[in-house]
């Protein structure tokens, strides 16, 4: 379980960065003042990303094995990643701290943009939450229900990490932590996997030999 710390804390910190972390950042930024359905628009486009993520999950699981680790992490990181980057580059640093007035780095927030990263952050969190799960039964299938309860437990610590220190941190840390936490957990996520992998294939050997004996001895 320990070798699953970065995943959880990543789902942790991502679900805190962009449910209140990043709306708050856009609201206290005063360029942003027209933008008065950024609310809506920021709802409609995680909810899109999270259900429509875990549809494609769910469909192409039946059809690709093993679809629901190594490329649904992938995707997930890969998700986190880009909207870090648009977050990077459109927000004042100091937009979660106060409002501010502030100029982005390259780009303003509008619709269309706000849309995109909502979008990517609810794939990422439905990508991440859907591993996290999936991993937890394989790594201790006889204590599946303990092992979820244990990765929720340091998720919910990480998220309380974050909210309190949340009115002290710049933009930056949330968005190249986020960033460079992502890669972390996927590198560890990919050696879990590969591991668990080798654990099942010894497993199916035991149980047929097992089989085998058994038939043996009936005859």
């Amino acid at each position: 379980m320990c070798q699953l710390l970065p995943l959880t804390i990543l789902g942790g910190f991502n679900v805190s960065f962009w449910l209140a972390v990043f709306p708050t950042a856009m609201n206290f930024t005063k360029h942003n003042s027209n933008l008065v359905y950024i609310p809506a628009i920021w709802s409609l486009g995680s909810g899109l990303g999270e259900v429509l993520m875990g549809i494609l999950i769910s469909a192409l699981s039946k059809r690709i094995k093993g679809f629901g680790l190594k490329p649904t992490m992938t995707i997930g990181a890969i998700s986190v990643l880009v909207y870090c980057g648009l977050v990077h580059v459109s927000t004042p640093f100091e937009a979660p701290l106060r409002p501010t007035s502030e100029e982005p780095l390259l780009i303003y927030h509008s619709y269309p943009l706000i849309f995109v990263i909502a979008f990517a952050a609810g794939v990422s969190d439905c990508c991440i939450n859907g591993v996290r799960a999936v991993i937890c039964a394989l790594v201790l299938p006889e204590r599946r229900v303990q092992s979820y309860s244990v990765a929720r437990m340091y998720h919910a610590g990480a998220c309380t990490v974050c909210f309190f220190f949340s009115p002290v941190t710049p933009l930056y840390v949330y968005t190249i932590g986020l960033s460079v936490l992502s890669v972390i957990a996927t590198i560890v996520f990919y050696r879990v996997a590969d591991s668990t992998k080798s654990m099942e294939r010894k497993l199916t050997q035991i149980s047929m030999e097992k089989k085998k004996i058994a038939e043996m001895q009936v005859c």
